[in-house]
């Protein structure tokens, strides 16, 4: 089952330790920014972000570091992220690193993606109706600016990003009531 905080108390507990105050900082907007997007919260969502953003997807099939650049580019990929019902996910970080530029997370990145958003990006798949679970592994670079706002992400993942096997459909006791509420809005 997905669960949509943990990351949120996995970097809650790295702050815990930080004893710089930039690094703390900076982990704290990392925070902030996930659960922003796991609420599909816009506003507080590109409040995280500084004013000429920057994204890199390293994803296979996704393109050598395609991603949304600037500021306007930002808001059509969350607002799309939103519209797609793609903010239900879990991401089980297993190491966090930061130091005065960036913060690393690497882990399992499990997000739930109505068919309908799956076929229109080329997945292989058997019920447009039906609910999925795309599973990667993904490591994040969060990279700051001077002044300490949150530049965007560069994510790195480990497949293509539908990969066979990386797919799942899930069955209607699987399906999380954060997503089921999505679907209703």
């Amino acid at each position: 089952m997905i669960d949509r905080w943990k990351a949120w108390h996995q970097v809650g507990e790295r702050i815990e330790r930080a004893s710089d105050e930039r690094h703390r900082a900076m982990l704290e907007c990392v925070r902030e920014h996930i659960i922003a997007e796991t609420e599909a919260d816009f506003d507080r969502l590109m409040r995280t972000l500084c004013a000429e953003p920057s994204f890199n997807f390293w994803v296979a099939g996704n393109g050598s570091g395609a991603g949304p650049k600037g500021l306007d580019a930002v808001h059509v990929h969350y607002r799309n992220l939103i519209r797609e019902k793609r903010y239900v996910f879990e991401i089980d970080i297993e190491r966090i690193v930061v130091d005065d530029d960036t913060v690393v997370t690497e882990g399992w990145f499990h997000q739930i993606f109505p068919g309908t958003t799956l076929l229109e990006r080329g997945a292989d798949i058997d019920d447009p109706s039906a609910a999925y679970q795309v599973t990667m592994r993904l490591l994040l670079l969060w990279p700051f600016t001077e002044t300490g706002e949150l530049i965007g992400e560069d994510s790195y993942a480990g497949s293509t990003m539908f990969a066979p096997g990386s797919v799942r459909k899930l069955d209607e006791a699987e399906i999380p009531e954060e997503f089921r509420a999505a679907l209703r809005r």
